[in-house]
């Protein structure tokens, strides 16, 4: 049997399990064992696998214990995930949900696991540097690159007839070490959108938040759009909001759409001219589908880099909050660093293997390992 465990109490986690079975990375027979709470979020989760057709289940710690075999895979770090695995009847795979240079990718609660999942060699310098792993758990395999198979993706197609600047903050984090989100920044992100806007010539802003969005600061987002959007409407550039996973109340929306604000569900109609993200794993997927792209950045966070990242280099794409610059286009440089900063975080081994197949493909190389 196969099992993804989920703990938590945000619906946007939920939905980001949901986009792995739409994706076909999991398949069907794949049965999610959602963490039980007396909590209101519970009936929302339940929803949310229901619309999405995937098979789930609460369940307790007796239920965790009375599993007998098979595989579980874990998209997050939570506490009962210990006690998951200490079911050693299975096997337990973290996969992560997304890749990223956030201290959420090094916390040592990783080295639980008999196996982790990571899309490149960036991924294994991260855990060397943080001693979450030594060179041993390298050479024994501990540390699996599966490339992009769990990295994610934006939406967008590469060959769509309208191009558009492309915004996609992070959220704001579960607690405020962990807030990598640059929309507490309004007015720079401001400013280098509508710069964007004149130097790549589109007249389109499309802004993808993150499912988890306002989940800690309940207004963060609606208080971003509030500012921006008359700005945008000023200037002639369109303004239109990826709300599939996200909830505006009739007035939010009511308001928003005076000043021209959309709505959308989907995203294949568009692809990017450019870019723009936080400090998170849509870095990581800007990448992974070539499309040119800043950073929204704090300073402090250079420290956080794998080791072999120039960083000198790295800055070129980079927009530091703490600054106020003139953005300037990005060159061929720039173009070609990103290309090969694409090959350091994500493997292109598993390249020709459909996306629906890989999981088989892990399967049978964790078979390998253990016998």
């Amino acid at each position: 049997m196969l099992y993804l465990y989920l703990d938590t109490k945000i619906v946007g986690a939920a939905k980001q399990i949901v986009s792995y079975f739409e994706q076909g990375i999991f398949s069907s027979s794949v049965e999610v064992l959602v963490k039980r709470y007396k909590h209101k979020s519970s009936e929302r989760i339940a929803k949310v696998f229901t619309k999405g057709k995937v098979k789930f289940r609460f369940v307790t710690y007796a239920d965790l214990d009375s599993l007998t075999q098979g595989v579980i895979f874990y998209p997050f770090n939570a506490q009962s995930n210990c006690r998951a695995v200490a079911n050693r009847n299975l096997l337990h795979v973290f996969i992560t949900h997304g890749e990223s240079n956030k201290v959420a990718s090094i916390k040592p609660i990783i080295r639980i696991y008999d196996y982790v999942i990571t899309a490149g060699q960036a991924g294994i310098d991260r855990f060397l540097q943080a001693k979450i792993f030594t060179p041993a758990d390298v050479e024994a395999q501990r540390i699996l690159t599966f490339g992009d198979t769990f990295v994610g993706r934006t939406g967008l197609k590469e060959q769509a007839v309208e191009a558009v600047c492309f915004y996609a903050p992070t959220w704001e984090g579960g607690i405020e070490s962990e807030n990598y989100t640059s929309l507490a920044y309004p007015q720079v992100v401001a400013t280098n959108l509508l710069a964007a806007c004149r130097l790549y010539q589109v007249k389109k802003i499309v802004l993808k938040p993150h499912p988890n969005s306002g989940q800690r600061k309940k207004k963060i987002l609606t208080d971003f759009l509030y500012y921006f959007a008359p700005l945008a409407q000023d200037q002639g550039i369109a303004l239109e909001v990826y709300a599939r996973s996200l909830t505006f109340s009739w007035w939010q929306l009511w308001r928003l759409g005076r000043y021209g604000v959309k709505f959308i569900h989907d995203l294949s109609c568009y692809q990017a001219r450019i870019g723009f993200c936080d400090l998170s794993a849509m870095e990581t997927q800007f990448l992974n589908e070539e499309i040119p792209h800043y950073l929204f950045f704090k300073a402090q966070n250079l420290a956080s880099l794998p080791p072999e990242i120039d960083v000198q280099l790295y800055q070129q794409h980079l927009i530091f909050l703490e600054q106020n610059k003139e953005l300037a286009k990005l060159g061929e440089r720039e173009l070609a660093y990103l290309k090969q900063l694409k090959n350091y975080l994500i493997a292109p081994d598993l390249a020709e293997i459909p996306l629906s197949q890989r999981v088989e493909y892990l399967l049978v190389k964790l078979q390998h390992l253990k016998s």
